[in-house]
């Protein structure tokens, strides 16, 4: 699947019994019953299954400003389609597993505010994750902009699945800090002895851990690169040396765009401040002195 989809607000009580339910019973399909009378149309015209689910993200009425469970699902009901033999069977289960739902509700709200609630979803593996993911992480697919958080629970989105990691790192660093030891610890071991050294890398984990890093970045503008990569003419502009070799993605000459006076500094995205540089070049520039 191309999309994942983002409930805005489910009541944590309800997330946290199908959690235990399923740590129990890992096999155990369970139910969302999200309150809106509209169909969730991408699952109503293709609904998942165990062999195609697709990844479901979750906020809390009490935190609509991150993530806090994920689960896969791998089915989904028109609620008002159910046959009563199947509706016994699910009122059933509810009662044995969901007990806090109490059944499948058809509706929500009494008198005038009354309304049909369309939508059951089947799901696997839900779990709270062990670190939040803020909303804004998520791309929309419809536009391919930042989610926003909203004010109030209710509603869902389309949006970009997250890479398997996102949610599983609790440690995380800003990038500079991360660098800045990282060199520091470089420096203390270039100043060890042979057999220091050796003894260290003998007791040393061979995989890293992983760590999530928190970095500021910019949205650059690529007509400003592209213009500059064509001024240059596949020559770097510091070293006038020629490219180093050719992209394989586009048969183009290498050079990396580098800013004169950094973004991070304030300086402008424009062609006046960008130069076409060779990787040697723009390490020294970043790193020499």
């Amino acid at each position: 699947m191309s999309y994942a989809l983002y409930l805005n607000g489910v009541y944590e009580s309800v997330l946290k019994e199908i959690a235990n339910t399923q740590n129990k019973n890992p096999d155990l399909v369970c139910f969302l019953q999200p309150y809106a009378p509209e169909k969730i149309v991408n699952l109503s015209n293709n609904p998942p299954t165990k062999d195609s689910p697709i990844t479901v993200y979750i906020s809390i009425t009490s935190d609509l400003s991150v993530v806090t469970y994920q689960a896969q699902i791998v089915g989904w009901e028109n609620k008002i389609e159910i046959q009563q033999d199947r509706l016994s069977f699910l009122n059933g289960h509810i009662t044995d597993h969901q007990p806090g739902e109490e059944g499948i509700y058809l509706t929500v709200g009494e008198g005038e505010k009354q309304k049909n609630c369309v939508n059951l979803i089947s799901v696997l593996d839900l779990k709270r994750v062990a670190s939040v993911i803020p909303i804004s992480t998520f791309i929309k697919v419809s536009n391919n902009l930042p989610l926003k958080v909203r004010s109030t629970s209710g509603g869902w989105a389309y949006v970009k699945p997250l890479p398997d990691w996102m949610g599983t790192i609790t440690q995380n660093t800003l990038i500079e800090d991360l660098d800045a030891n990282y060199q520091s610890s470089l420096q203390d071991s270039l100043d060890l002895d042979k057999e220091e050294l050796a003894n260290k890398l003998l007791n040393a984990p061979k995989l890293p851990a992983p760590i999530l890093t928190i970095a500021r970045g910019f949205k650059r503008n690529s007509n400003v690169s592209a213009a500059v990569l064509i001024r240059a003419e596949g020559k770097c502009e510091r070293c006038k040396s020629v490219a180093p070799f050719i992209r394989a993605r586009n048969g183009t000459p290498y050079l990396e765009v580098h800013h004169i006076l950094m973004l991070a500094k304030g300086g402008e995205d424009t062609v006046e401040n960008a130069i076409a540089l060779c990787p040697n070049c723009h390490r020294e520039l970043h790193h020499g002195i």
